[in-house]
């Protein structure tokens, strides 16, 4: 029973994780597109290449590190007793 209560809890955090990734990408997605899109023919294409790489290197470090916290909390949940 115990288990069965831990591995729900894990995945409602998962359920938090993919969730937080997701707004995440949108609105960082949204915010990079209402820059491009404004600034127009007035930035450079070796510019734009580069602001999208960037965006795309700060979504893949923090998406990393929310599973760092998953892998964390999942290696660590039965030591504290997360869930109960």
């Amino acid at each position: 029973m115990n288990q069965a209560k831990y591995d729900q809890g894990l995945q409602k955090d998962t359920y938090l994780i993919v969730g937080a990734i997701a707004l995440l990408i949108v609105v960082q997605g949204y915010v990079v597109y209402t820059i491009l899109s404004y600034a127009g023919p007035a930035v450079s294409a070796s510019i734009r290449a580069l602001y999208i790489v960037f965006f795309l290197l700060v979504i893949s470090i923090e998406t990393v590190g929310y599973w760092q916290v998953r892998k964390s909390l999942k290696q660590h949940m039965h030591e504290f007793r997360y869930y109960d």
